[in-house]
């Protein structure tokens, strides 16, 4: 998944699945206090979702070791496993989401509603990333990047709770929206190593400029009138 014919370019890509556990590491970190610390306490729905989760993290550093150590036959049959955990993902998030609108009396004015929003984008570019992956499964410079990037937006809920322990990042706001900078940051970074290759390609570029929308959109969708019409009436469906 993660090999090139560039010399400079294999200990990035071919040890991917590195990234892939330190972004494992930093997420169940984040949620240690909240999730990890209180497995026997916690609510199934929350289960479901952080299990489908945490596979989904297992996959991804499991599939460039595969495709690493040359096991292909085994990258093809565990990556068709995804077929069924991103339908498992997405309908644990949409739980998770409506959970949280029927809850929002426990949250800060409004915020419930900046929350939903981030998590449905999230949500439709996660779906995006993944079905362009699928679509150029036999282009693996694209293939591999569009992977990548499915675990840009998870880390954004992760990289929030982490930053807020620190006493110079004191509130929410702030936190969210440097955990944004930094995600950010990472695609142009992601960027200019593509362009010292000589070649860049779409899925950072795609990447980043949703990332940069939903990062200036987030910060004004509670004041939508329509936004919050749409999320309390979701909050009253079934899922």
């Amino acid at each position: 998944m993660m090999m090139d014919s560039n010399p400079n370019r294999k200990l990035f890509y071919g040890n991917a699945y590195l990234y892939f556990i330190l972004a494992a590491v930093l997420t169940i970190f984040a949620f240690f206090p909240s999730y990890f610390n209180r497995l026997t306490s916690t609510d199934n729905a929350h289960h479901f979702h952080g299990i489908t989760a945490t596979l989904w993290l297992v996959l991804l550093i499991i599939q460039p070791f595969l495709y690493k150590t040359g096991n292909l036959k085994w990258h093809r049959r565990i990556g068709k496993l995804s077929f069924l955990l991103v339908p498992l993902i997405i309908l644990s998030a949409l739980n998770m989401v409506q959970i949280m609108l029927i809850r929002k009396d426990s949250f800060p004015p409004f915020v419930p509603y900046q929350l939903a929003f981030i998590d449905f984008v999230t949500l439709i570019q996660f779906l995006l990333f993944y079905i362009l992956a699928i679509y150029k499964r036999k282009e693996i410079q694209l293939h591999a990047r569009y992977i990548a990037c499915t675990v840009l937006g998870p880390l954004i809920p992760a990289l929030t709770r982490l930053l807020f322990q620190f006493p110079i990042i004191n509130n929410f706001d702030k936190s969210l929206n440097i955990s944004y900078i930094i995600i950010e940051t990472v695609l142009v970074l992601l960027l200019l190593d593509d362009k010292r290759t000589g070649m860049i390609h779409l899925p950072y570029l795609l990447a980043l400029v949703l990332f940069i929308l939903q990062h200036l959109l987030m910060n004004f969708v509670s004041q939508w009138e329509f936004w919050i019409k749409i999320m309390d009436a979701f909050a009253l469906m079934k899922i």
